[in-house]
């Protein structure tokens, strides 16, 4: 089946965030990371393999309550004393779970007598879920959350994981100190290759092909190997449609200069930050085009600056891709 994704790398990763469960953290960790980089994937593998007090909840799924939260083996019978907590509520049933995360792990760890144990919970794409405006105030609830429970319960260790893909999130919650911030990027070329192998391309060349338009990010490469056949052109071409709105909106603004600078080298908004360049540094934040680089990943590996995938210090491309076919459109309407 297609579908059946294997999960592959992020050894170093999972290694992380199981030191981390097991020391505990007295912050909530925000990791965000580029759309498709398998933030999703890594945390719910995690939650699977944890061996204590794990709850994962999908902020942004709409209906169901069995697809909006998963559990640790520990948890067995959870589920049931969530939908109960809920009353029949439909609809938007992952916000409502993001925002009533107290009450559902205060209930189970009262219910399951689990008091002394090493909690974890997730939240994942919280932003998109909440709205931008509120991630500031939900980050400092979860940090408060995370004393009071740990005192409430004498928890051995407590692990509080927010993720977002919403690069604008994060100037929000910079502005604090209640939250580690990390990075999770794409995976890197040993990763990527294996699960591009897994995914049946058609030749080698077609594994390097990918990696140069999609930069090891593993939902496009699905998407190139599974829904394009691995035919990159086209999929480079729909992908082309997508960002004529971003063209017209830069044009619009006045930023074309700007943004040709930025094509040639990220970093340029760091380094020459005027007004236009801000600006446009704005804009392919909002349309996650480009993220800031400027926090740590969460293995803490450096993110190595490479101009073939468009990886500054300061600032990264999210694909390869963006970069290209922006500079396609812009050559292409000034001729």
């Amino acid at each position: 089946m297609a579908y059946r994704i294997p999960f592959v790398d992020r050894v170093r990763e999972l290694g992380v965030l199981r030191d981390l469960s097991v020391r505990g953290l007295t912050k909530p960790l925000f990791i965000y990371g580029p759309e498709g980089c398998g933030k999703t994937r890594l945390l719910r593998e995690f939650i699977r393999l944890f061996d204590g007090v794990g709850i994962y909840i999908d902020a942004l799924e709409s209906r169901n309550v069995d697809l909006a939260v998963k559990f640790s083996s520990v948890l067995g019978f959870a589920t049931s004393i969530v939908k109960e907590l809920m009353g029949g509520y439909v609809g938007d049933v992952g916000r409502v779970l993001a925002e009533r995360v107290s009450t559902i792990l205060v209930e189970l760890l009262t219910k399951l007598r689990l008091k002394g144990s090493r909690v974890v919970v997730v939240v994942d794409d919280v932003a998109r879920a909440l709205g931008i405006d509120r991630v500031e105030w939900y980050v400092k609830w979860l940090y408060e959350l995370l004393w009071k429970v740990s005192d409430k319960f004498d928890l051995s260790s407590m692990l509080i994981v927010v993720t977002t893909s919403e690069g604008s999130s994060l100037d929000v919650v910079m502005r604090h100190t209640v939250t580690h911030v990390k990075l999770l990027w794409n995976l890197d070329r040993a990763g990527f290759k294996d699960l591009a192998l897994r995914l049946g391309p058609p030749s080698s060349d077609a594994v390097e092909e990918a990696w140069r338009v999609v930069g090891g990010n593993p939902r496009a490469l699905i998407e190139v190997a599974i829904d394009y056949g691995w035919d990159v052109g086209r999929w480079l071409r729909d992908l082309g449609s997508r960002l004529l709105s971003v063209v017209e909106r830069v044009r619009h603004e006045g930023l074309v200069r700007e943004l040709g600078m930025v094509i040639d080298d990220v970093d340029t908004i760091h380094l020459d930050p005027s007004g236009g360049m801000i600006k446009l540094r704005n804009i392919l934040i909002e349309e996650n085009l480009i993220l800031a680089k400027y926090v740590s990943t969460l293995t803490g590996e450096e993110l190595v600056p490479s101009k073939e995938l468009g990886i500054g210090r300061y600032y990264a491309w999210q694909l390869p891709a963006y970069r290209t076919i922006l500079k396609s459109l812009l050559k292409q309407e000034s001729t």
